[in-house]
């Protein structure tokens, strides 16, 4: 059989896709940084930076966790979106930019005088003095996704398997992340539409993997989920 290529191989195999990626990053911030002069001299700059910053995490994050699920769903063998190794790509760059989002985000909200979360109530649980509840669901996800993060790269070296029940717990990481975004930011009202749009995705194809697993053979079931052994 001739192997299939996928969009990888047609990008220049593993340079192309990143520096796509990096591309459309780029041209994306320099327009923003072009309506985004005035704010440079604003003392609310490092609220708009981490509020910035948080939003793009989060939205990194849904497209990390859809694609998570898809890897697994019994419907990508009738319906292939992605070749298998750009699939794996993509994931680890998605996990990789939610990463450096995330910092960014924290680094700026502890900067900021206004907020008054500082370092110590960014990375503890209940320790800020801005919306504490919302906030501290913020640094639960990020320690979850940290260990998901961990178990992922240690993938076929931890005994039993015990990287893949860990990684189910994405979609808890997701949750706590929907629920900072949506209580800590006092734009919310402009973003609803978006929360609303991409919480329901997830729930949507979480349920629909679920419900198709369910619905599957044993023997069906079992090679379903034998692609890369994939989260």
């Amino acid at each position: 059989m001739r192997p299939v290529k996928g969009l990888s191989d047609r990008l220049g195999g593993g340079v192309g896709l990143p520096a796509l990626l990096a591309l459309v990053g780029l041209l994306a911030g320099l327009a923003l940084a072009a309506g985004a002069g005035p704010a440079l001299h604003s003392r609310m700059l490092p609220w708009i930076l981490g509020r910035g910053l948080g939003i793009g995490a989060y939205l990194d994050l849904t497209m990390l966790v859809l694609l998570g699920l898809w890897f697994r769903h019994p419907w990508r063998l009738r319906r292939p979106v992605l070749h298998p190794a750009v699939q794996i790509r993509a994931h680890a760059l998605l996990a990789v930019a939610c990463g450096v989002l995330v910092l960014g985000h924290v680094v700026a909200m502890s900067a900021d005088s206004y907020a008054r979360v500082g370092l110590v109530g960014a990375l503890l649980p209940g320790a800020s003095g801005y919306r504490t509840f919302a906030v501290a669901l913020g640094s639960l996800s990020l320690y979850l996704g940290l260990v998901l993060g961990l178990s992922a790269r240690l993938a076929g070296r931890l005994t039993g398997g015990l990287w893949l029940p860990l990684h189910r717990l994405a979609l808890i990481a997701f949750t706590l992340g929907w629920a900072h975004s949506v209580l800590t930011g006092s734009d919310v009202g402009a973003l609803r539409p978006m929360f609303a749009v991409t919480g329901a995705a997830v729930a949507l194809l979480a349920a629909s993997r679920v419900l198709a697993s369910a619905a599957l053979p044993r023997e069906g079931r079992r090679g379903a989920g034998r692609v890369g052994d994939l989260p």
